[in-house]
């Protein structure tokens, strides 16, 4: 049976920024402990390596990315601790299969023509080690949730969600005030009056895109603020994609609060759904319940975790 975990792989796994700058640390600097996981270690070394890629970069940007790049390197740790309890087992063959499926979609997909799985691999600041890594978890949550993938309980998620896979799309803007860094609830409070000032100047007749380039914290900032069409499922914070899909076009939401910070968003488009039937969006539907108990899984083993991050 073809299996349609891919999405849920680069969940797991891609971290896709900008490519900008980064200046190697000294080796004492490498050496220095920034997180413990349950006791184990994560060095600036680790980060170092991954941020090796990235050049040309502003300092909120990379600031970002080393964020990202922790975040990854917890939830691996967790993971593995997690698949080693519970006795899974990924032979190295089931590895390789899929990695030649993907070699096999990159081959047939004129957009990668003439690009490598390992060149296309180190443009996001990564490498095949950590690649089949996240393809064994991959794996390894399949056979844990397969219980929880049969026909019946798909057909059931879908009766109720109909409206994650009829192809229903809005293309959005968002301005981002960041607020993963900050502890103090002094903060959080002018974090939040920022960006509560920022929609009173959209408000005003200031325009988004202007608004986005000049406050916002997240990348797309550059191109206003524009994150393209999104779907109902997808990566991003539950409250998020819910309060794009109340907005009209053209209209600016007010704060919205995820695990990045406080949003404004804004919908310039939007695409209606179609019907559709079970049968056709089958596994897609496996792979939204897939991601579904995988989220509540990694969410559970953070909150019983011992993870102590240095600052």
């Amino acid at each position: 049976m073809k299996r349609h975990f891919i999405s849920l792989l680069l969940c797991l796994f891609v971290i896709s920024f900008q490519r900008g700058t980064f200046s190697a640390e000294k080796k004492h600097q490498n050496e220095e402990i920034v997180a413990t996981v349950n006791g184990k270690k994560i060095t600036q070394e680790d980060i170092a390596s991954r941020l090796e890629t990235f050049k040309n970069t502003d300092t909120e940007t990379l600031t970002t990315i080393k964020q990202e790049i922790i975040d990854q390197l917890i939830t691996d740790i967790l993971l593995e601790e997690f698949i080693d309890r519970q006795g899974l087992v990924v032979a190295s063959e089931e590895i390789e299969r899929e990695v030649d499926q993907v070699r096999g979609n990159m081959t047939g997909n004129q957009k990668n023509a003439g690009q490598s799985l390992e060149k296309v691999l180190a443009s996001i600041g990564s490498n095949m080690g950590e690649f089949k890594r996240s393809i064994k978890h991959s794996l390894a949550l399949e056979k844990y949730f397969n219980n929880k993938l049969d026909d019946r309980t798909l057909e059931k998620y879908f009766d109720g969600n109909k409206n994650l896979f009829n192809g229903e799309s809005v293309k959005v803007s968002h301005i981002l005030i960041d607020t993963r860094n900050m502890k103090a609830q002094e903060e959080l409070s002018h974090a939040l009056e920022q960006i509560k000032s920022i929609k009173k100047e959209i408000d005003q007749g200031t325009a988004f895109d202007e608004m986005a380039n000049k406050y916002s914290d997240c990348p797309s900032a550059q191109n206003g603020g524009d994150l393209g069409f999104i779907q109902r499922k997808g990566n991003l914070a539950k409250s998020f994609l819910d309060t794009a899909f109340s907005l009209r076009i053209g209209q600016v939401s007010e704060p919205v609060q995820t695990e990045y910070g406080y949003h404004l968003i804004k919908v310039t488009e939007k695409k209606e759904g179609v019907n559709v039937k079970f049968g056709d969006v089958k596994g897609k539907v496996r792979l939204a319940v897939l991601d579904e108990e995988t989220l509540k899984l990694l969410s559970q083993l953070y909150k019983a975790a011992q993870i102590v991050i240095n600052r």
